[in-house]
């Protein structure tokens, strides 16, 4: 069995500290070992815990800020962050995206949507809730999102980026459509380069402006 995801909570809020503590309190996959209630107590928490996730808070006013997270590669490198904030402000968003944290959610999300965050980031995997997705989107591709890019996609290419969008394995993709894993891996290859697709994110970006899955 493996072992639970040991997170350290970083929120000045006792009401959302404490609803999340007892979301996961009953949960076998993950649990708080702790938890941030001060800016100086992150750096010497990092240190004793080590912990799996970092979910925090995202503050600009002055509790957990992006330098905050920048330090927290240098204090505790095995250390993901999940962001889980009612901060609505697009700038105060990308500039949070920018410090390379792997998610993040508004407070507005479900609890089956955190807890699938919770065990995405902490495999160092990427995951945004619709919402931040939206704003991604909106920051690659300006007012003029292009509709027209998906027809320099093959019927198969489009295919497999929904199933990849989707968070299907190359090994699963390849069974469902009884391919081999190296066939798949090639067309993989092929939408990357047809779309300048830079990070896993943008699978998820394209596909939903093609229509082809609905945001989360």
């Amino acid at each position: 069995m493996r072992d639970p995801i040991r997170i350290l909570l970083a929120d000045n809020q006792p009401l959302t500290a404490a609803g999340l503590t007892q979301f996961l309190g009953g949960n076998d996959n993950a649990s708080i070992i702790d938890e941030v209630t001060k800016r100086e107590l992150l750096e010497p928490l990092l240190r004793k815990h080590t912990p799996d996730l970092l979910i925090a808070d995202y503050n600009l006013s002055g509790f957990i800020t992006r330098q905050d997270i920048h330090a927290v590669k240098n204090i505790s490198p095995q250390t993901q962050v999940l962001i889980i904030s009612s901060d609505d402000n697009k700038s105060n968003i990308l500039d949070v995206l920018q410090s390379g944290v792997k998610g993040y959610l508004t407070k507005e999300c479900s609890r089956e949507e955190i807890m699938m965050a919770i065990q995405s980031v902490a495999r160092g995997e990427k995951f945004y809730c619709h919402k931040i997705l939206d704003i991604i989107m909106e920051k690659h591709f300006g007012a003029e999102i292009p509709q027209a890019a998906v027809n320099v996609l093959t019927t198969r290419e489009t295919e497999i980026l929904k199933l990849l969008a989707m968070g299907n394995s190359t090994q699963k993709i390849a069974d469902d459509l009884h391919l081999s894993p190296h066939t798949v891996q090639t067309h993989r290859k092929s939408i990357i380069r047809k779309l300048s697709i830079k990070s896993p994110t943008e699978f998820v970006i394209y596909a939903i402006d093609f229509g082809l899955i609905k945001p989360r």
